[in-house]
């Protein structure tokens, strides 16, 4: 997860989607298919008994493996997609055992239309990357387990992503890799950092570029359709969700995780986080805790995850990916 910032507007557009969902009309009852112990094994998997996950280490690819086993006993078609992150490193002048990392990928086919959910795999070396990002991908595995056998007409993909701490390498190459279907993509979800702050957020996707100097950053908000869908389940589900501040995003963020290779597609997007605004020293970051960020620190480790953050976050992926993948919320 990157820290950048940026200034936006609130576009409005009209959902369809259905009033009154409950698992009685027919909806998956999220909330008992998913549960603190499920995402918490997943965490404690990734972060104590793999422990940290730099891109191109032997931990980031035990990480993958673990990741593509669980989609494969789901009944998910996994591929392994690997790239090259040589410039990344040299970029970043960071050192790595490989200069490869792949991203898992986990396909149930339906139609050529496509919802995709993912979540980093890797992490930085200072803690275990509980937080940032074994919570993320724990809550998008908790999304596809619910998902495994529900009927939906659309195509559903499940991607951890390597390599996003050095720039999105993993989602800019999945995108590349899209080609011409990206058009076929109707929104992607995205899972970064949802185990420890204080409330758990959606985001609107735009797109950011950064005057020099001290100017503010120019930002061309992108569709806001698919967040506002998480806003309306959450109410629905009676699950506590928020937002960036009037007074800095206003419902928006950056180019601060794997989302923004699918916004620069034009590719509407819902990013998901758990984060601290109100009160904050800085409205434009806000800060993850109330005592500072965890995040690439030594204190991102096990202890200090939220189960019920995570827990929240799997149950409203889960919601959103069903509301788009059974087709029955569109934009108007």
């Amino acid at each position: 997860m990157w820290q950048k910032r940026l200034i936006p507007r609130v576009l409005l557009i009209a959902l369809c989607l259905p009033a009154g969902l409950s698992a009685a009309q027919g909806w998956p009852d999220f909330a008992r298919l998913i549960g603190p112990d499920e995402v918490m094994g997943h965490i404690h998997a990734l972060s104590v008994d793999i422990g940290a996950r730099p891109a191109g280490s032997e931990a980031e690819a035990d990480a993958a493996a673990y990741i593509a086993a669980a989609f494969e006993a789901w009944g998910y078609a996994v591929t392994f997609q690997t790239f090259d992150m040589t410039e990344a490193l040299e970029e970043e002048d960071v050192d790595a055992d490989s200069a490869f990392s792949s991203n898992v990928i986990a396909v149930r086919e339906g139609d050529d239309s496509i919802v995709v959910v993912g979540a980093h795999l890797d992490s930085v070396t200072d803690g275990t990357g509980a937080g940032d990002n074994a919570s993320g991908v724990a809550a998008m595995l908790a999304a596809a387990e619910a998902l495994a056998d529900v009927n939906i007409p659309h195509t559903l993909v499940f991607v951890a992503f390597g390599a996003e701490e050095l720039g999105f390498v993993g989602s800019y190459a999945y995108v590349d890799a899209l080609g011409p279907r990206a058009d076929d993509v109707i929104a992607m979800i995205n899972l970064d950092t949802v185990g420890m702050g204080p409330t758990l957020n959606a985001y609107a996707g735009a797109e950011i570029r950064w005057p020099k100097g001290d100017d503010d950053p120019i930002l061309e908000e992108g569709p806001v359709w698919v967040r506002d869908l998480a806003f309306d389940l959450a109410a629905e589900m009676n699950l506590p969700l928020g937002t960036s501040p009037a007074e800095s995003y206003d419902g928006f963020i950056d180019d601060c995780s794997d989302h923004y290779p699918f916004v620069e597609a034009g590719i509407p997007v819902v990013y998901f986080d758990a984060w601290l605004w109100e009160g904050a020293e800085d409205p434009w970051w806000g800060q993850e805790t109330a005592e500072g960020d965890i995040l690439h620190t030594a204190d991102d480790v096990y202890e200090n995850i939220v189960p019920e953050r995570v827990e929240t976050a799997a149950e409203l992926a889960a919601a959103t990916a069903y509301a788009l993948a059974s087709g029955l919320a569109t934009p108007e």
